[in-house]
């Protein structure tokens, strides 16, 4: 078996950027020695090591083989503001950074031609504006929203929308508590991740308030609180391309929300279903549209984020479904293709996809299905 040549500069950038260490390396693998070895200067190894490395890290294996450090991940614009403080890179919001820039760097080197779409918007616009722009170009119809079958199915159509303009959209559990969702462009290449810890209404939200950074080239990770100028911004724009003024005509009947406090978050709960959109979606249009003051959006918003979290996303699930909106099903075609075209192997490919080598073969299979 042929040998292999590691720089001991980019493997030192490997861990740094990960928070691991020597001893990491020979906890999860069987290379203790050489991992002190490959820290101190550069090693010829064995392939097979390689592979048990690439694993490791998870990224292809000729990843390991660029003599230049790994660049630390970009986090762009935060957004965040928990408990009223800018919060650090975690490591768990440093693991979900480096599994999307792994994602647009492919992307960027094994599709080059592929792009995304955004409306072409100059200088600043109102809300409503870009979002009649936006809803435009994702081409969904009220006619076709209200007859969306269930939350799920929403979830699909409006990811699928997205995908339609060249944005991949990952849906993972994100483990920071301070991050509802986060976007990033390299290039040509964009992507949106959503919190499968979400409900599906809410990661649809997400998704759109993620495709505003994008348009406006702010991308970054965000909490969707009001309290930014940007993210009210985005809010404003994710919630109207969800509802526009003519489907609130429609659907909203005169003094639906003047009744009991009860009533009225029945009422919201009840809408938010028959429009398959997120109840805080909803209780931002309901104020910008006028159907409820201020007063009332506060009141109304207080209770419904008190309640978040008692109709959370879909627990568990099989694991190719999952691995699938892990990936997305935009960027799981196009490594399919690469592969099946010969331009990565199996094992590349079940780096980019983040699923074990062995399961290639059927994820392809559940992936057509889906289709």
């Amino acid at each position: 078996m042929p040998k292999v040549r590691i720089s001991a500069l980019r493997f030192s950038s490997l861990l740094a950027n990960r928070n691991m260490n020597i001893s990491d390396v020979a906890g999860r693998t069987k290379l203790g020695m050489l991992a002190g070895e490959l820290s101190s200067g550069d090693q010829d190894i064995e392939f097979d090591d390689l592979l048990v490395l690439a694993k490791l890290f998870k990224r292809p294996w000729s990843y390991l083989l660029i003599d230049e450090a790994e660049a630390k991940p970009e986090a762009g614009t935060d957004n965040r503001t928990f408990a009223n403080r800018k919060s650090g890179v975690s490591p768990e919001l440093l693991s979900e950074l480096q599994a999307a820039d792994l994602m647009l760097e492919s992307a960027g080197e094994l599709f080059p031609d592929a792009t995304f779409t955004v409306p072409g918007v100059v200088g600043d616009v109102p809300a409503s504006r870009l979002a009649v722009e936006i809803r435009a170009l994702l081409g969904v119809s009220i006619e076709e929203q209200l007859k969306i079958k269930d939350k799920y199915a929403a979830l699909r159509r409006w990811v699928a929308a997205l995908h339609g303009q060249g944005v991949y959209v990952s849906q993972r559990k994100l483990k920071d508590p301070t991050i509802r969702a986060f976007s990033k462009i390299v290039g040509n290449q964009a992507i949106i991740v959503v919190d499968t810890g979400d409900t599906p209404y809410a990661r649809i939200f997400s998704a759109l308030h993620e495709y505003c950074h994008i348009t406006l080239h702010s991308t970054g990770i965000c909490d969707l609180d009001d309290h930014s100028t940007t993210e009210r911004y985005c809010n404003q724009v994710a919630a109207e391309v969800l509802l526009p003024s003519a489907l609130l005509d429609q659907a909203v009947a005169t003094g639906v929300f003047a009744g009991s406090d009860e009533a009225a978050d029945e009422a919201l709960k009840d809408l938010s279903k028959r429009l398959h959109v997120s109840q805080a979606a909803l209780l931002i249009r309901l104020r910008d549209h006028h159907t409820i003051s201020q007063q009332v959006y506060e009141a109304m918003e207080l209770r419904r984020a008190a309640r978040r979290g008692g109709d959370g996303g879909r627990k568990g699930g099989t694991h190719y479904p999952v691995a699938i909106n892990k990936a997305g099903r935009l960027f799981a075609h196009r490594v399919v293709d690469a592969m099946t075209d010969g331009v990565i192997d199996r094992q590349d490919a079940s780096v980019l996809l983040e699923i074990g080598e062995h399961t290639v073969p059927r994820f392809v299979t559940e992936l057509i299905k889906g289709d």
